[in-house]
This record gives structure tokens, sequence and C-alpha cells, in this order.
């Protein structure tokens, strides 16, 4: 290995060396390697869809009629990045509200470790976050465990009383996590957010209104791109 004294050594070796070529679209293409080099922790993606007046769910759930703010063609993007990330992360209420499995189902390419919050671990077994077919990382403030153990099964503690992202992108780095996408619920999300632990937020906001509901996290940041996707819109924010 070089170990960063790469260009010396060709210098040494007689050879032409021309440095920072297109080293904004290098960074762009290595930004998670880069951030655990240069900030010590993972690269850290906030996703949601939020409806045009600002909800990302409503205040009870119908079984008989689910809500889907974003479009089937979003919906096959967001399976697009989650298999370009390490790992996924939710909370326990998105769990119990929607038993999602987490995985790459409408595009190719690994599925990503799950990640979950459970801080008194409250979710059933029978849940598909623990059906042992990807592994998953549960994230609690107990120290003992009901569950059975496994490779596929991991638990970590953590202390839920402050700075609950900061711990929480400790644990993911122990287990070599280099990228994480965080797709909710808004109370997980905030928390990442009031903690300023982000990178990017990839927002879709659908056409439907809900007049009424729970409300899509907030901060203070510029769009730095928009893209129209059928009847979303994608805004996308970078923690600059």
């Amino acid at each position: 290995m070089v170990a960063g004294k790469g260009i010396e050594r060709l210098e040494k070796a007689g050879i032409n060396v021309t440095v920072g070529v297109l080293e904004d679209e290098c960074r762009e293409h290595h930004k998670r390697f880069f951030t655990v080099q240069d900030k010590k922790r993972l690269y850290i993606i906030l996703k949601w869809a939020e409806t045009k007046d600002g909800f990302v769910a409503p205040l009870t759930k119908d079984e008989q009629k689910p809500v889907w703010i974003s479009n089937q063609y979003s919906q096959q993007l967001v399976h697009k990045w989650r298999s370009e990330e390490h790992a996924i992360l939710v909370g326990t209420n998105t769990v119990i509200a929607d038993n999602p499995k987490l995985n790459v189902r409408s595009w190719s390419g690994q599925n990503p470790i799950r990640i979950v919050l459970d801080r008194t671990l409250r979710l059933s077994n029978n849940l598909s976050v623990f059906d042992g077919s990807v592994k998953t990382i549960f994230i609690t403030e107990k120290q003992e465990c009901q569950f059975e153990r496994s490779r596929e099964l991991i638990f970590e503690s953590i202390n839920f009383s402050k700075n609950i992202a900061s711990q929480i992108c400790e644990v993911l780095m122990k287990h070599q996590i280099q990228s994480v996408i965080i797709e909710g619920g808004s109370k997980t999300l905030q928390t990442f957010i009031d903690e300023n632990l982000w990178d990017e937020a990839r927002v879709f906001v659908g056409e439907t209104e809900l007049k009424e509901g729970i409300k899509a996290p907030k901060f203070n940041k510029v769009i730095k791109e928009e893209i129209n996707i059928k009847t979303d819109v994608l805004k996308i924010y970078t923690n600059d």
C-alpha cells in the first residue's frame, strides 16, 4: 500500500503527474469513502415522502385505504437507492405501521443491512424484520434481550436519553457500515437533523393532501436539485 504517498513515488520514478483532474466529480463518486475518512463517520442519507401540505402520514391508519404519497416510479427509485447503500434504518413506529421488508424488490442489487430502532424491544418477532433473510441490527436501551440472537439478528444497546444519532453512528461504524439511508419515521429523521448528522436529504413531494397528519421533518437548507418524476417532485438537499 502507498499510504498516501503514491504521487511522491511516481514523481521520484520520473513520471509526470497532474493532480486535481475532475476532482469534484471524483469526490462526488467517492463521497461515502471520503466522509468516513474526513468526518470519521458513515455517510448519511435522509429520505421521506410528504404530501403537498407537508405531512408524511395520516394520524390514524386505515387498513382498507392505505395512503401512498409517492407514485410507483418514485417507489422504484427508492429501491435503487437501497441497493446503493450499506444499510437502511427505520424507527419502531414505522415497523409497527407498515411491517416493511426493507429490501430491494423493485430493482436488482444486494439488500442493505437493516437497522431497527426499538428502544424497549416492543416489536413482535413475527414481523418481517425478524425473518432472518438479511442481517438486521436492533438498537435498544435494554441490556438484556428476550429474543434469540443469531448471526443475522444482532442487538446493540445505547442510551436513548441523549445524543441518540451520535450513538447510532458509533454502533454502525463498529459494524463497519459506511453508508445508511434513513427512511423514517418523522421523529427518527428529525433526531438526525437536530444533531446535524446527515449529508443528503431526498424528499419526495406527492400531489395528495391530508389536511392533518404527522408532520414532515423540518430543516433550513436550500434545495440543491429538483426533479419531476411524473406526479411527484423530488427535492434533493445537501448538508454543506
